[in-house]
């Protein structure tokens, strides 16, 4: 049988935010589309804090730790994220504060699993993205190293967004983007900010559009472009670009053009 090789990844574009206190998995729980009140510690999930409206503003993981919870999130926005939970904390025990900590990932080709590894926990949106490790320094492994780019070509192949360049913050609507598939919102838990609105479409069962990995015929395009159904009488929007990374991309797909020839520029576009 033939086996894969296990990379390691270093994701310098994340970041470790820790909440701690007596009331912080109170404080959380009110917040976030995740249910953090039931996983043991050493248990990761994924998770999101929503507008109002039901549009997201941040996507995270939570690992939960004995005496905190460790939020691993996009560095660029851990600021952001770190002042808008503040906002929430009001006289709550809760303490939101950054970390040296850093964050690599073991991962195989073609979507594989990770077997289990001391020290590393399953990344919880897909099998296929392997193991998550939380560390103060770089650890030697003896595993071949991989770039960032080539853990995020894995990442879209997958059709896992991530991050604010993907989803900007108050724009997108999480079930469209694939949040229930990666088991992001627990819809049993009760109260969260944004819920009636998720809730409501989650109960309807039905989305007009909805986030596909793709792989282009040539390499172009950018953030927004227009994918077009070139099949019937004449051409109509089918869907637009979420991200490109050369010949691989995620794109926002209307449902009843995803049987349909589509077409980016002059590219043809095969979904994943």
């Amino acid at each position: 049988m033939f086996c894969m090789s296990i990379f390691h990844s270093p994701l310098t574009d994340r970041a470790v935010l820790r909440i701690a206190g007596d009331d912080r998995i109170d404080f959380m729980q009110n917040l976030v589309t995740q249910d953090v009140a039931r996983p043991q510690s050493g248990a990761c999930v994924m998770a999101a804090l929503l507008t109002p409206q039901g549009k997201l503003l941040y996507d995270f993981l939570i690992y939960v730790e004995d005496d905190a919870l460790l939020i691993d999130c996009e560095a660029a926005e851990a600021d952001a994220l770190a002042k808008k939970l503040s906002l929430y904390k009001l006289r709550a025990d809760v303490t939101v504060e950054p970390t040296d900590l850093h964050i690599h990932a073991l991962w195989q080709e073609a979507g594989l699993p990770c077997p289990p590894m001391a020290g590393f926990y399953e990344d919880p949106r897909s099998d296929g993205l392997g193991l998550r490790g939380f560390f103060d320094h770089n650890p030697k492994l003896a595993l071949p190293e991989k770039p960032l780019t080539e853990w995020h070509a894995n990442r879209i192949k997958l059709g896992v967004p991530q991050g604010a360049t993907e989803m900007p913050p108050g724009s997108v609507f999480p079930l469209e983007y694939g949040f229930a598939d990666m088991q992001a919102i627990d819809f049993q838990k009760g109260c969260f900010v944004g819920q009636e609105v998720t809730s409501r479409t989650h109960r309807k069962g039905r989305l007009r559009k909805k986030l596909h990995p793709i792989v282009l015929s040539q390499a172009h395009g950018a953030k927004g472009d227009k994918l077009m159904v070139i099949s019937g009488d004449a051409p109509r929007i089918g869907g637009e670009l979420v991200m490109r990374y050369e010949m691989l991309g995620l794109a926002l797909i209307r449902e009843d053009a995803k049987a349909e020839k589509l077409a980016l520029h002059d590219a043809d576009i095969e979904i994943r």
